[in-house]
């Protein structure tokens, strides 16, 4: 199979800020019994054939006829093994943990991404609601469930009720707290719904967001990232970030409330589940540097990790890592788009911890 039109429609979309960051999003080609799907950890702005993984199609479908056991992380390590027993002969790439959901989609074509103005709808409390109203048929919702097994599950059996209720096979899927599949036979059904999708989007917003950079203060900067680097025990950059909207956002623990957790997985691997907010009086503490370093050191202890993100208190975000920025800042786009669909809506706790424990986000975050 030739799979250069997938490498070239994986590209555009993946060097496409806004519809792609990070590692986020995946693609697949089906023709007769294989599939070529992306390889987890790989980044779909430059990706090239070994991105990719190729898979036995009937193999997959074998997964349905199997009992897994109830346990969750006994299940998802059986399902896995299955999936890499799938691929052909000779294929090393790990596949997508949604190589199960991108086979059983029938269309030729599969584009799975995470805009944020997506995330707007399917992180707001009316998100649902939205999607039916502004698509109809040709979409359909999936609630927040495990991602992996259990997701694509949920999808094979809402696209069945679907299609036989409307007697319409959904050109889009959206999942709640986590992005949007299209498919289609062509690429360029591919582009329409996508183009659709965002047109419709934005013509439906009742703001958008102000990403205009603001100043930091310079002082406290120097602190805060000295602070950072002594609590990691490294020199390495501090990046900040700071705009119109974190303006607003970071007055207080109370207008911050919109940014405190985790809207989707990729904000979880790449941000953190949730930010460590510093109050402002801590540069009125004797020994600053040390008073942020602690309060560092005691975030970690209460979660077992290290902070990704410090929200200071009318000053900006900072982190170590430049994609923990990158990240944060679509947290704050998408919770100014929730605001035109009812407001935001975090993931739930449970699913919070899943994806903080799940070896597959663990191994992604790992090879990206």
């Amino acid at each position: 199979m030739d799979i250069a039109d997938l490498i070239e429609v994986s590209r555009r979309y993946g060097a496409d800020e806004q519809m792609v960051l990070a590692g986020g999003g995946n693609t697949s080609k089906k023709l007769g019994g294989e599939m070529y799907v992306k390889a987890s950890g790989h980044m779909l702005a430059d990706i090239d054939a070994s991105g990719f993984v190729k898979m036995d199609l009937s193999a997959l479908e074998q997964i349905w006829d199997k009992e897994y056991p109830e346990d969750t992380d006994e299940r998802e390590n059986q399902v896995l093994a299955d999936m890499m027993e799938a691929r052909f002969a000779g294929e090393q790439a790990r596949p997508s943990v949604e190589a199960l959901l991108h086979s059983l989609l029938k269309p030729v074509y599969v584009v799975h991404l995470h805009p944020g103005l997506v995330n707007g709808v399917t992180c707001a409390q009316d998100g649902e609601e939205t999607v039916h109203r502004l698509f109809g048929d040709d979409a359909v919702w999936i609630p927040l469930v495990n991602p992996g097994y259990i997701l694509a599950k949920t999808v094979r059996d809402a696209i069945r009720e679907h299609e036989g209720r409307t007697g319409v096979y959904p050109a889009s899927i959206f999942l709640q707290n986590h992005g949007v599949f299209v498919s289609a036979d062509t690429l360029d059904e591919i582009d329409r719904n996508y183009d659709r999708i965002m047109s419709t989007l934005t013509a439906a917003l009742k703001r958008t967001p102000q990403m205009a950079p603001v100043a930091v203060d310079p002082k406290r900067k120097e602190l805060i990232t000295e602070a950072l680097q002594t609590y990691a025990g490294s020199e390495q950059a501090c990046h900040v970030l700071m705009n119109e909207e974190l303006t607003s956002r970071l007055q207080d623990e109370e207008s911050f409330y919109p940014l405190s957790s985790a809207f989707t997985p990729d904000h979880i691997v790449y941000s953190g589940f949730k930010p460590l907010w510093i109050d402002h009086t801590v540069f009125s503490e004797e020994d600053p540097v040390a008073a942020v370093a602690a309060r560092c050191r005691a975030y970690e202890k209460a979660y077992g990790v290290a902070p990704k993100c410090l929200a200071v208190q009318n000053t900006g975000i900072f982190a170590l890592e430049e994609r923990a920025v990158i990240l944060f800042q679509d947290t704050v786009k998408v919770a100014a788009y929730t605001e035109s669909f009812g407001g935001a809506r975090f993931m739930d706790d449970d699913q919070i911890s899943f994806i903080r424990n799940w070896e597959v986000e663990k191994y992604r975050a790992k090879v990206s």
